[in-house]
């Protein structure tokens, strides 16, 4: 348990696009369309690489630890639900 918090751009970025997850699903669902999911999943990958890449945000051993597992673990949570979404097994490593 914890608090999330997104002080910085690349967290606001993330959390912002992770709240659009339902919306997306509704998009899909209602017109038919599951390229809207796999456009919102690249999207994802695009902006959690962002996220992650920055050297200025440590996640392990930071002040804002627990914050920044939330969102790593929430973008996990969106990611699997699409994967399932579009009938693809994830793979969990390279």
């Amino acid at each position: 348990k914890g608090t999330l918090v997104l002080k910085r751009e690349d967290e606001r970025d993330l959390g912002l696009h992770l709240l659009q997850f339902a919306e997306v699903v509704k998009e899909a669902c209602t017109n038919l369309l599951p390229n809207v999911v796999c456009d919102y999943l690249y999207n994802l990958f695009e902006i959690f690489s962002k996220f992650y890449s920055n050297h200025e945000c440590k996640v392990i051993g930071s002040d804002k630890e627990t914050s920044r597992l939330l969102l790593c673990e929430a973008t996990a949570l969106v990611m699997r639900k699409c994967f399932n979404l579009l009938g693809i097994t994830p793979i969990y490593k390279i």
